[in-house]
C-alpha cells in the first residue's frame, strides 16, 4: 500500500511539474509587457492603493525585484508562485470533493491549455493573486462547513487578499451568501460567529485600500464604479466581441465542454429525486454570477477578456470533474480522444509564444525595444545637460501612460547597466500635455517642471501627428533629434521619434 501511494504521487508531482511549465517557460522568454511596467511603476512607490487597482499588484512585484532585479523574471517572480498555489489549491479543492485521481489529472491538464489561466502564472496583473486568493477563498470556507472558527478566519484573511487584489474579488461576497443560504451546513452558521468573524477580518485585511481612498477623494472606488459604468451605451459588438474572445481565451475545446459540465454541475446541485449534492452548489455558487453579470453588461460596455479569469476556476475543477465522473469518456470515446488531443496541443504552441517579439506593434499596447530607445533616449539627455549647465535639470515624458511605464523601466534596466550615469529623477506620461494620466497623476505634478526641457519620447509618430502639435504648444521649442527603428532578425518591429524639447510652458 504504502508503495502504491508512493507511486500516485510521484505521477501527481509530473503532472503539477508538467502544469507548471508553460508558466516558467512563458516568464523567462516573454517580453515585459506595457501593462506589465505599468504596474512595476506601481512597486516604485509603494503605497495602501493606487488609482486604477489595489495594491497587491505592486507588493508582488516590488518583493519579486527586490530579491531577482527589475528584469522580466523579478517583475513575474510572485506571479508564477501564484499559478503554481492556484494549481495546488484547486487539488485541494478536488481531493476534499473526493473527486478522483483522473479528476485531479485533467484540472491540471485543462487549466494548463486554457489561455486565460495560462496568462494568470506568467503575466504580472492583478489577476494571479486575485485567483490564487478566490480559490484559497472557497478552500476555507468549505473546511469552515463545521463551524471552526480558524478556517472562518482564514477564509476571511484570504477574502481580503483578494480585494487587495481586484476590486471584482467583491463578487465572493455574493457567493459566500449563496452558499450560506442554499447549503445546510453553512446556513447553521449563521447563528454561529464564524461567519461574520470572516466578514470582519476581510474587512480589516481591505482596510488600507479604504483609507488611501478616504484621503484621495475616493478617487480609485470611483474610477472603476461611476468611470466604468457612467458611460454606457448598447452595442451589440462589444456582446459578440467579449462571447467570442471567452471561446479562445478558454480555448475551443474546453469551452465546448463548458456548458456539458455545468448542466451536469446543475442537476446534481438542484436534483429533486435524490440528495442535492454541495460541491456542486459551490463551484456554480463561484463560478457563474460573475460571468452572468458581465455577459449582460457586455451589451452596454466594453468588458475586458480577463475580467472574469477567476471565475474560470471553480467552472474548469467543474469540467475536471465532470470529465472523470460523468462517464463521458466512456459514452463518446472519440469526442474523448479528440478533446483530450486538442488541449494537449496547445503545449506546443506555446514554444513558440516568444516569436511575438518579432510581431509589428503598430498600435495598442508594446513590448520590444524599450532598452534602446531608452538608451538612445537617455544619451541626448546627456547631450542637454552640460548645455544646461545643471545637472537633472531635464525630465522625459511620453504620450500615454504605457508608453511612459515602458520608458520608466527601460531607463532603470539601463541605469542598472551603467551605474556610473546620473540617475533620471522625473518621467511623465501625457499629464504633461494637459491630460489625466492615472496613477502618473501621482507621482509628479507637471508644474513642478515650468522651464524646464525634456526628452519626448513618441512611438509610431507618424500616425499621432495631433500629439506632435500637442507637445509643440507647451514648449518654447522642439526639435526631432533622432528616430529609433528597432529591428529583429532584419524585421523592423517598432520605431520611436526623439525629441528635445525647450523651456516647459506647463501642462495648461
Amino acid at each position: 500500500m504504502h508503495a502504491l501511494n508512493a507511486d500516485h504521487e510521484h505521477v501527481e508531482l509530473r503532472w503539477i511539474l508538467l502544469a507548471c511549465l508553460p508558466g516558467i517557460w512563458l516568464s523567462l522568454s516573454m517580453p515585459v509587457f506595457a501593462q506589465e511596467a505599468y504596474y512595476w511603476t506601481y512597486a516604485q512607490h509603494p503605497d495602501c492603493s493606487y488609482y486604477d487597482h489595489p495594491p497587491m499588484v505592486a507588493w508582488l512585484i516590488w518583493t519579486g525585484t527586490q530579491l531577482l532585479g527589475d528584469g522580466a523574471i523579478g517583475v513575474r517572480l510572485l506571479t508564477m508562485l501564484c499559478g503554481l498555489g492556484t494549481l495546488l489549491v484547486g487539488m485541494h479543492l478536488l481531493r476534499a470533493f473526493g473527486a478522483s485521481a483522473n479528476a485531479v489529472r485533467a484540472w491540471l491538464l485543462f487549466s494548463s491549455c486554457a489561455p486565460v489561466l495560462i496568462a494568470t502564472r506568467f503575466l504580472a496583473n492583478p489577476d494571479p493573486p486575485l485567483c490564487l486568493f478566490w480559490l484559497a477563498s472557497m478552500a476555507a470556507l468549505w473546511r469552515a462547513r463545521d463551524g471552526k472558527l480558524g478556517w472562518w478566519i482564514l477564509a476571511g484573511v484570504f477574502t481580503g487578499c483578494a480585494l487587495l487584489s481586484k476590486y471584482t474579488a467583491a463578487f465572493l461576497g455574493l457567493s459566500g451568501v449563496l452558499v450560506l443560504l442554499f447549503d445546510a451546513p453553512m446556513r447553521r452558521q449563521l447563528r454561529r460567529p464564524g461567519p461574520w468573524l470572516a466578514v470582519l477580518t476581510a474587512l480589516l485585511v481591505f482596510l488600507p485600500v479604504v483609507l488611501w481612498n478616504i484621503h484621495n477623494d475616493f478617487e480609485s472606488f470611483r474610477f472603476q464604479t461611476s468611470h466604468r459604468f457612467g458611460n454606457t451605451r448598447w452595442s451589440a459588438h462589444w456582446f459578440f466581441q467579449f462571447v467570442g474572445g471567452q471561446f479562445g481565451l478558454l480555448h475551443p475545446a474546453i469551452a465546448l465542454m463548458l456548458p456539458f459540465a455545468t448542466l451536469w454541475l446543475a442537476r446534481r446541485a438542484l436534483s429533486r429525486t435524490g440528495e442535492r449534492d454541495p460541491r456542486a452548489l459551490w463551484l456554480l455558487a463561484f463560478g457563474l454570477p460573475m460571468p452572468l453579470f458581465f455577459l449582460a453588461n457586455a451589451m452596454w460596455m466594453q468588458v475586458k477578456p480577463n475580467w472574469i479569469a477567476p471565475a474560470y476556476l471553480p467552472l474548469m475543477l467543474g469540467v475536471a470533474w465532470w470529465w472523470s465522473e460523468s462517464g463521458v469518456q466512456d459514452r463518446r470515446p472519440r469526442l474523448s480522444l479528440s478533446a483530450r488531443r486538442a488541449a494537449i496541443c496547445t503545449m506546443p504552441l506555446l514554444a513558440l509564444a516568444p516569436l511575438i517579439s518579432l510581431w509589428p506593434q503598430h498600435r495598442g499596447s508594446s513590448w520590444t525595444g524599450w532598452t534602446e530607445i531608452a538608451t538612445c533616449a537617455k544619451k541626448w539627455e546627456e547631450k542637454i545637460d552640460p548645455e544646461d549647465h545643471t545637472e537633472g535639470n531635464v525630465f522625459f515624458f511620453a504620450a500615454d501612460y504605457k508608453d511612459a511605464a515602458q520608458l520608466t523601466h527601460g531607463l532603470r534596466l539601463h541605469e542598472q547597466a551603467h551605474p556610473e550615469e546620473p540617475r533620471v529623477e522625473a518621467v511623465l506620461a501625457q499629464n504633461a500635455l494637459g491630460h489625466s494620466a492615472l496613477q502618473f497623476d501621482h507621482w509628479d505634478a507637471p508644474q513642478q517642471h515650468l522651464g524646464q526641457d525634456a526628452i519626448f519620447v513618441l512611438p509610431r509618430a507618424s500616425e499621432r501627428a495631433a500629439l506632435v502639435g500637442e507637445m509643440r504648444a507647451r514648449f518654447v521649442s522642439a526639435e526631432m533629434v533622432e528616430q529609433v527603428h528597432i529591428d529583429r532578425f532584419g524585421i523592423e518591429v517598432f520605431s520611436a521619434d526623439i525629441f528635445v524639447c525647450r523651456s516647459y510652458k506647463g501642462a495648461h
